[in-house]
């Protein structure tokens, strides 16, 4: 008899809960301002939000319907969420405590994102090699210091060109402010005794289903292989991934995951994954940017995101970002709650299905009248799923074509999750379908093939 597979196995749908996007300040942050700013007179962590709201969080997610969720316990500014007995850069509230009940009592499988190359607690200022930027690679192992700090300010301009080819607002550091070096210890292994103490204390005081970890980083930083290392040798039944793994050779990880923020990436990567053997996810903020919480222009431009690469075989994880007062900011989390109701209707047809196997981004013998359409091919119950992504919302009836020579054992076309019977006609060496406009969905029409 076949095994049932996992949660993480499967096709599903995701939230990340974010506590970064602070208001004034950006991915990209002088961490000399930024502690100095969360700090009191004796140097002790001035906690000021988000008061994570936690069983409301988790009443999202159930609302929603995913299929697992995810809660960034210790993001880039080292901040940790939980009663970590390591350091006093800590919440005064547990609130991975709170996460981990409200999961537990709900049925959502948890994971836990920790940063492992970035953490820029005061605590480790003394090994820090650039406290002026957000990419200060920690644990990175090279011949010299100097080798370290040169590494970390390359990278560091490089990321700043990406933003400003992204995004150009006055409150963006510019690449002359970017930079101010002060010396430092060149002694990394301070910080992975930390990582790893830190990383056990998350998995046993919370019997957490998966650790998410930010990011990957293949060039010399233990950061990344002790983690995996200690969760094949020691915890072998808890989840791994770490985003933008999903292009490296990883020797260990449960799935691989990347990042998808718009439909042309979506549509790009979804294609390019669809046909991997390994389980995969990619993620996306929910809102503009990672840390612009404002809502998108097109509320649907998440349901096509997020259709892409669920049907194309993946997982797709939302970010929704927290106020200061633990509310989600309203706009984002009211379209990730929309997105909900539409997918909670054809949840099956997306986690219980699979990719067909083909190359192109074209299902073989498809031909669609609108080129603004793109159609992705999977199998469910022995039947095949065309769906047609909405990739600029148009709303106008459709042609669909399918040749004899791939499809001539078709007997009905059925509209999903309707189950309305849709005509079709023969044409020589070919079947024809049309699709009234009314039929066409703002992101994803879906048409059962039944053979």
């Amino acid at each position: 008899m076949k095994k049932e597979k996992e949660w993480w196995e499967k096709p599903g749908l995701g939230i990340m809960y974010q506590i970064e996007a602070r208001p004034g300040w950006r991915w990209n942050r002088d961490y000399n301002k930024f502690n100095a700013s969360m700090q009191d007179e004796n140097g002790n962590l001035k906690f000021n939000g988000p008061f994570c709201k936690m069983k409301d969080w988790v009443a999202l997610s159930k609302r929603v319907g995913v299929d697992y969720h995810v809660f960034e316990a210790k993001w880039h500014d080292g901040i940790c969420y939980w009663d970590t007995k390591y350091t006093e850069w800590k919440t005064p509230k547990d609130y991975c405590k709170d996460f981990a009940e409200e999961s537990k009592k709900n049925d959502i499988p948890f994971l836990w994102y920790y940063s492992n190359i970035f953490d820029h607690n005061p605590q480790f200022d003394e090994i820090q090699p650039l406290r002026s930027i957000t990419p200060s690679f920690i644990a990175l192992h090279k011949d010299s210091k100097e080798e370290v700090v040169k590494y970390c300010i390359n990278f560091g301009k490089a990321l700043l060109k990406m933003f400003e080819n992204i995004i150009n607002e006055d409150d963006i550091p510019r690449e002359e402010n970017l930079i101010v070096y002060k010396e430092f210890t060149y002694n990394p292994e301070i910080y992975e005794d930390y990582l790893l103490k830190q990383v056990k204390e998350l998995i046993e005081n919370y019997k957490v289903d998966g650790m998410w970890m930010d990011w990957y980083w293949d060039d010399d930083d233990a950061g990344t292989f002790l983690v995996m290392d200690l969760l094949e040798k020691e915890y072998p039944n808890i989840v791994l991934t770490y985003n933008q793994s999903i292009n490296k050779k990883v020797r260990y990880a449960h799935y691989l995951s990347g990042e998808a923020h718009d439909v042309k990436a979506a549509w790009n990567l979804g294609n390019k994954y669809r046909r991997m053997e390994r389980p995969w996810e990619l993620c996306g903020p929910a809102a503009k940017m990672w840390d612009d919480p404002r809502a998108r222009p097109d509320p649907f431009e998440i349901f096509r995101i997020a259709a892409i690469i669920i049907a194309s075989g993946g997982k797709y994880c939302f970010g929704l970002p927290s106020q200061m007062n633990g509310e989600m900011y309203p706009e984002p989390a009211k379209n990730v709650e929309l997105f909900g109701e539409w997918y909670k209707q054809r949840t099956s047809l997306f986690r219980d299905a699979i990719p067909m196997d083909y190359k192109s981004k074209s299902v073989p013998g498809v031909e669609i009248s609108d080129k603004d359409f793109g159609v992705i091919g999977a199998i469910h119950e022995g039947d095949n799923l065309i769906h047609l992504i909405n990739l600029e919302g148009k709303n106008g009836d459709i042609t669909l074509k399918f040749s004899l020579e791939h499809w001539e054992n078709i007997k009905k076309i059925i509209l999903e999750p309707m189950k309305t019977d849709v005509d079709l006609k023969k044409e020589e060496n070919k079947f024809v379908l049309s699709i009234s406009k009314e039929n066409i969905d703002k992101a994803d029409t879906i048409i059962r093939i039944c053979k």
